[in-house]
């Protein structure tokens, strides 16, 4: 795999990751942790897994770059959706109190 092709990769996991977990704490913050502690959670394991991504590309010499950029994507790509679904403003329910 060229030296470019893994920078390129390592920048990407590193912004993603980067991302999702201040979008985890964020999201902690605004929704008021007492209350639902772990509904974003899955941002916080996704940012992890990013961020040992560009360890184990550097290590692995003989994975394919399909492979690598697909993996790369699939978990940018979870964090964009998660990160909409985290922080987007929902309107309150029929009959739901207000808090």
């Amino acid at each position: 795999m060229s030296d470019a092709l893994i920078t390129t990769l390592g920048w990407i996991c590193w912004i993603a990751a980067l991302s999702a977990i201040a979008g985890y704490v964020l999201a902690f913050l605004r929704n008021r942790p007492h209350l639902r502690p772990f509904n974003s959670l899955g941002l916080l394991f996704t940012g992890s897994a990013l961020l040992a991504i560009p360890t184990l590309i550097g290590e692995m010499e003989d994975i394919a770059p399909g492979t690598a950029v697909y993996v790369v994507l699939a978990l940018g790509g979870a964090v964009v959706f998660q990160l909409v679904a985290a922080l987007r403003r929902r309107g309150r329910r029929v009959g739901e109190a207000r808090t």
